[in-house]
Order: C-alpha cells, then sequence, then structure tokens
C-alpha cells in the first residue's frame, strides 16, 4: 500500500463518521518498555504529539527510563504485570496472571509491580502481559486500586467488574504467528477498519476507543514507515481524535461505579 492507498482506505470509513457528526477515537499503547532505547527515541519522534500509552514492566524498568519519560509530553505509563513471566505449562498460553498460581500470588505480583513503579507516576490501569488475566484475579483488581484494565481485541462491556474500566487495543502491528515482523500495511489498516465499522454500525461498543498496539522493541524499518505514515494519514482527517490514558481511564469512571 503507499501512502495514498492508506489514506484512501481510512477515508473511506472515517468520511461516513463524519457525514454522521460522529469522531472516531483512537489510542495508542505500546508494551514492554523497560528502559530508554534508540528504538524508544524513535516511537517517540513518530508520535510527533500523538499520546502513547506506555506499558512498563515494573520489574525491569530502570531509574533512566523514568528519567526520559518525565520530559516527553504526552506519555501516560501504565502497569504491564510485573516482571513478563510466564507460569502456565504448555500447551497453555503464556500467562502471567493466570490460573496457574494462587489468586492471592498473582495479587502479591500485582501490588510489588506497583511499588516499583512509583518513580513513573503510572495511572492505576493494568496491562495483562500477553492481554491475558483470570477472572477471578481481574475482579479483584479495584480492591488493590486498580481502575482499569486494557488487553486485546473488543471489550464484551465497558466495566467486567464494578469500578474497574476496561478499554482494549483492536490493531497489531506484528505478525507474531509468522515469525515477529511487521504484519503488513493491509492487514493492519484492514484490522483498523473493521472495528471502526463496527462501532459505527453498532456491531461493536461504539464507546470503545479503537486501539493501535504496538511493541517498539521489534518494530522493523517497514513497521516503522507505517507508523509515520499510518499517524499521518490519521491524525489529519476531522473525524479523528486521539485519546490519551487519562481520557480513558479517569478515576473515578463514571460509567464503571464501585
Amino acid at each position: 500500500m503507499t501512502n495514498d492507498d492508506i489514506r484512501t482506505a481510512l477515508a473511506r470509513e472515517l468520511d461516513l463518521w463524519a457525514e454522521a457528526g460522529r469522531t472516531a477515537t483512537l489510542w495508542w499503547r505500546d508494551d514492554d518498555a523497560v528502559a530508554p532505547s534508540p528504538a524508544l527515541d524513535r516511537l517517540r519522534d513518530a508520535a510527533a504529539g500523538v499520546p502513547v500509552s506506555l506499558a512498563v514492566i515494573p520489574a525491569g524498568a530502570t531509574p533512566e527510563l523514568a528519567e526520559e519519560l518525565r520530559r516527553w509530553p504526552g506519555v501516560s505509563v501504565l502497569q504491564h504485570g510485573l516482571s513478563h513471566a510466564n507460569h502456565e505449562t504448555p500447551p497453555a498460553k503464556k500467562t502471567e496472571l493466570g490460573s496457574a498460581r494462587r489468586v492471592e500470588a498473582v495479587l502479591a505480583d500485582l501490588a510489588e509491580g506497583w511499588r516499583l513503579l512509583r518513580p513513573f507516576d503510572s495511572l492505576p490501569v493494568l496491562v495483562p502481559p500477553w492481554n491475558r488475566i483470570a477472572a477471578d484475579v481481574a475482579a479483584r483488581l479495584p480492591a488493590l486500586g486498580y481502575v482499569g484494565l486494557s488487553t486485546f481485541n473488543a471489550r464484551p462491556r465497558p466495566c467486567p467488574v464494578p469500578g474497574l474500566v476496561q478499554v482494549n487495543t483492536h490493531v497489531d502491528v506484528i505478525d507474531w504467528r509468522g515469525g515477529g515482523g511487521f504484519a503488513g500495511t493491509g492487514t493492519v489498516i484492514g484490522a483498523l477498519v473493521r472495528h471502526l465499522a463496527a462501532r459505527r454500525t453498532g456491531a461493536a461498543d461504539p464507546d470503545e476507543a479503537t486501539g493501535l498496539l504496538t511493541h517498539h522493541l521489534v518494530h522493523d524499518d517497514p513497521c516503522r514507515r507505517f507508523l509515520d505514515r499510518f499517524l499521518a494519514a490519521a491524525s489529519e482527517h476531522p473525524a479523528v481524535r486521539w485519546l490519551d490514558a487519562p481520557a480513558l481511564f479517569g478515576s473515578p469512571s463514571p460509567r464503571c461505579p464501585p
């Protein structure tokens, strides 16, 4: 796809939002941050004012990253589990916050992760590694002080439990099953347009902002070129509004009372 192809594919759907007098809300979550790096620098350059919600792995996060992020306007820090460690046994899918351990042990990990993130002024929003979390763990999150949860795919409901709002991502730029490279412009734009169309037509929750998911540490050159072109094309359309994490997970959420 060329720049014009991206603009055309996006514009076709976004024009429908504009004609209906509606705003297509988008947000951007990037996972697995632990330290300053050239890859993180490139992500910040690509953002160019678009707000980024950075899921930081507490156990690996460095003081230098906290210092770096204080100089990045528009970035919000979310908690990415504790150490991004898998506790499941194959063939079960990788999960850090799953059912392989007692709920109390998982919650203790989360409390330790929250403590480690104090220097980051992070939001009380949990991003489970591999986007997986056991239901009985999620149910206890408000008691630990969390107000938000973010995984992948369209949310089944805005409030999975009282006091907790869920806002997911829906468009992954990485082809994990195919080896970890860029998923391809057609695939990524297709997923984006499908979720926007589902929201517009009522097939998906119209109030859940469409989420872009990236992992800056594994971006290759095609992925970085795509992000540059996509962010420019999306941001110039009048129907689009990018939301930051405080707007998405503001505490207390009026839609998800305790």
